[in-house]
């Protein structure tokens, strides 16, 4: 099917679990949802209205953010592109080989994310733009707007956490 987004969300799972090896990872599990879910809750029972200008700012932002992503993953699709000479001497053609290994692992995690975190702005811009064209200004909408955007923050962070790596990894081959 065309539009089935479950690999995206599996890989993304995967990609949380990958590092935590013989246990489930359920405080980062916490950390990326179960947090977003508890400010949701908090903003609930404190009866939290965004107004409509917030919808409005939400609605740039999330397609801001959509655009943003899609060039990361053209940057992390060059990279991948990019082919390296393999050295002559056989223990360096080893240690050339674990860090091939690893740059093609961690652009797997970062591709996994991000297309996590488009399909998280897409379903966040739809329910910003019903929200303003509607006026719906519920507290409930409210509630799951905080869990969406705290959400994204937190996925972004380790996003942003893996791009570095990457991209500190790189800059240290190039100098070499």
């Amino acid at each position: 099917m065309k539009v089935d987004i479950r690999p995206i969300i599996r890989d993304h799972f995967a990609s949380i679990e990958r590092g935590n090896v013989n246990k489930r990872p359920y405080f980062d599990y916490f950390i990326f949802f179960g947090l977003p879910v508890a400010m949701g809750i908090v903003a609930f029972y404190l009866r939290v209205e965004l107004g409509r200008d917030s919808y409005n700012a939400s609605i740039t932002f999330f397609g801001i953010f959509i655009a943003l992503l899609l060039n990361i993953q053209m940057a992390m699709f060059s990279i991948y592109q990019r082919k390296t000479d393999a050295p002559q001497d056989d223990v360096m053609n080893i240690i050339h080989d674990e860090q091939v290994e690893l740059r093609r692992q961690l652009l797997e995690e970062l591709n996994s994310n991000a297309s996590y975190l488009i399909l998280v702005c897409c379903v966040a811009l739809v329910m910003c733009l019903s929200s303003y064209v509607f006026e719906i200004e519920w507290v409930l909408m409210s509630a799951l707007t905080i869990v969406i955007y705290s959400h994204f923050l937190l996925t972004m962070l380790m996003v942003v956490k893996r791009t570095h790596a990457l991209f500190q990894r790189e800059y240290v081959r190039d100098v070499s």
